[in-house]
């Protein structure tokens, strides 16, 4: 059996990455990146992004892209954003291809992923309706989104990444005081 690989899909019949797989307040739409539209170098640094551990156990690849660098330096996210690579399109004409030759729509992941957020109990039935797989709608919707509302996206995920690392480190250093009580840091006494 194939390995699953999250985060890729179709849009139409050209290969994509799910950047976002909701746009705040937009529940309808998506950021995609068409990753044939990239140059060889980009292309092949995020499709590594991608396939990598980081990138398959993230819920969402732009967390990591937001951490993430070309080659040439620039980041990741802000890079696709800024060369007008992150395309909005609605979330029923892109396809997850999990494995080769499995189309999943989208729009129904995040119905799926959302009722598991809520804490609603995921459904019974696994099993994939033939009739949602139809192919999409010719009609592509390809508005950018605007910079403001990329910088502030970024920054919102920044923030969850920095409380997460704040989080992490106080873990660390409770767990290092308690191997070695000596480290812990002493009041000093006012003289």
């Amino acid at each position: 059996m194939a390995d699953i690989m999250k985060h890729v899909g179709s849009y139409g019949d050209r290969p994509c990455v799910v950047v976002f797989r909701e746009v705040p307040n937009e529940p309808e739409n998506c950021l995609i990146v068409e990753s044939s539209a990239l140059p060889d170098n980009k292309h092949d640094a995020l499709m590594n992004v991608v396939a990598s551990l980081e990138g398959q156990e993230a819920n969402d690849i732009s967390q990591v892209l937001a951490r993430r660098q070309f080659s040439d330096g620039a980041n990741m996210l802000n890079d696709l954003h800024f060369s007008k690579k992150l395309q909005k399109v609605a979330t029923n004409m892109v396809f997850l291809t999990p494995v080769p030759n499995q189309r999943i729509p989208l729009s129904e992941v995040n119905v799926e992923i959302n009722k598991l957020d809520a804490g609603s109990n995921p459904p019974l039935n696994t099993e994939i309706d033939s009739s949602t797989l139809a192919t999409p709608n010719p009609v592509e919707p390809t508005a950018d989104i605007s910079a403001a509302e990329g910088l502030l996206v970024q920054a919102e995920l920044m923030e969850q990444d920095a409380k997460g690392m704040l989080a992490e480190a106080e873990s660390k250093k409770a767990e290092a005081y308690t191997l070695d009580p000596s480290l812990k840091p002493t009041k000093k006494s006012k003289k």
